[in-house]
């Protein structure tokens, strides 16, 4: 199974957190991210299953935002996929709670999911999937795509293969 995390673009500072929008320049970090990664995989590094794709996105603006405008990437590109909202997603939840989300994705057939949300949700995500500890990896930075190659859902259970 292949997991995407996307870190949201750059946002304006306002209150309440909840409803910060993406900047002019988070905007064009997203399209640029997104359309650098679409260029990677038309170069056969990665090929889906569009059956089998879904975005899980956090219920926050600036990463709704970030979705419409991946899913604007991924519809142009032929995908067929689910959009999903979900709170797991948010900045300061438990990172635990993502395995079962993409071992539930994994038993449902799901070839490729997408996960749309925060630091350090993400970036604590990627090193424990990746090292299995906490911290080992770079924090993501704004509009960052990361795929992970994974066929079980663990600590230290996944490969990265792509990371822009």
């Amino acid at each position: 199974m292949l997991v995407v995390l996307v870190r949201h673009g750059d946002a304006a500072f306002s209150m309440p957190d909840a409803k910060r929008e993406l900047s002019a320049r988070g905007r064009e970090e997203v399209q640029s991210a997104v359309a650098t990664h679409a260029a990677f995989r038309r170069m056969g590094a990665a090929s889906a299953d569009e059956a089998g794709v879904r975005v899980v996105v956090s219920p926050l603006l600036r990463a709704q935002q970030t979705a419409a405008i991946l899913a604007d990437e991924l519809s142009a590109n032929g995908y067929r996929f689910a959009l999903i909202t979900d709170d797991r997603l948010e900045p300061d939840r438990d990172p635990t709670a993502i395995f079962a989300l993409v071992d539930q994705a994994q038993m449902q057939g799901i070839t490729e999911l997408w996960l749309v949300g925060h630091n350090p949700l993400l970036s604590t995500l990627l090193s424990l999937l990746a090292d299995g500890e906490l911290n080992s990896q770079p924090q993501l930075a704004t509009a960052e795509i990361v795929e992970l190659e994974i066929d079980w859902v663990g600590l230290g259970c996944a490969t990265v293969g792509y990371r822009a």
